[in-house]
């Protein structure tokens, strides 16, 4: 839901630029309006200018740029009555969402009744907590080689596995290390992270590639990844990756500036 009035928040913004536009333009529009006759397939313009008047002024080919300067002025009176109908719309929708929306409900009820009942409709807190608190199988795959702990005590196995969990962690983007991930045609593989995109509630995995100067490695890796791309998951959607080699550190700083783009 907060990605829907993020998203109308946007709207909001648009609609009142569209409108000061059109506000703008009006103030040196001509007076009166158009009128337009199909003859015989061919334009004829008449600008009216008295009420009551129907048929209006003939305007001659030579003055062409007052039908154009009419014609434009119709238009942003209608885009400005739209877009103020739609912009009241908006306004009332945000106004009560941020007084009561679904996700209240829970929230509403008292301790005794909250600890009997079940919620369908989540907070983005209540959603993140309960992802967090759910129980998922891990990569027990040479488990010895997690050597390196991070900000949230747990064991990784590079240093740049370390700098990207903790940059997870510093940005409050909830993530689970090597979780396990069963693929439509049911095999099984462990991404390095998998993180939960709190706006729209969906899974991104992220692979580290960190030596990509190794032939047969990096030849696995671009197999995981057409693995990945024929299971329904693909880069720029849903899965990101991230690399290292000689020459070719990782960059945690732009990372970072690519993870909040994508994430938050």
């Amino acid at each position: 839901m907060n990605l829907l009035t993020e998203q109308l928040r946007k709207r909001k913004k648009y609609l009142e630029r569209v409108m000061e536009e059109t506000e703008i333009q009006l103030k040196n529009a001509p007076q009166g309006k158009l009128r337009i006759r199909n003859d015989n397939g061919a334009a004829r313009y008449y600008h009216v200018t008295e009420k009551g008047d129907t048929l209006g002024k003939y305007i001659k080919k030579d003055s062409k740029e007052l039908a154009c300067r009419l014609a434009q002025k119709d238009y942003l009176l209608k885009l400005h009555e739209e877009a103020k109908v739609e912009l009241e719309d908006i306004c009332r929708y945000l106004m009560r969402y941020e007084k009561n929306n679904s996700e209240t409900v829970y929230d509403n009820l008292n301790s005794f009744r909250k600890s009997i009942v079940t919620p369908i409709a989540l907070s983005d807190e209540q959603y993140v907590k309960r992802w967090e608190s759910e129980h998922y199988l891990t990569n027990e795959y040479l488990s010895e080689e997690k050597v390196y702990p991070t900000r949230k005590d747990e064991l990784v196995r590079s240093k740049s596995e370390v700098m990207l969990a903790d940059m997870y962690e510093e940005l409050g983007i909830p993530y689970r290390y090597e979780a396990l991930l069963i693929l439509k045609n049911g095999k099984k593989k462990y991404p390095d992270f998998t993180l939960l995109k709190v706006k729209t509630r969906e899974l991104i995995y992220h692979e580290h590639f960190g030596l990509l100067d190794k032939e047969e490695y990096r030849l696995n890796n671009f197999a995981k990844v057409e693995e990945y791309r024929k299971n329904g998951i693909y880069l720029g959607k849903n899965f990101i990756i991230t690399y290292e080699a000689e020459g070719y550190p990782l960059n945690i700083k732009e990372i970072k500036k690519m993870i909040t783009e994508i994430m938050l």
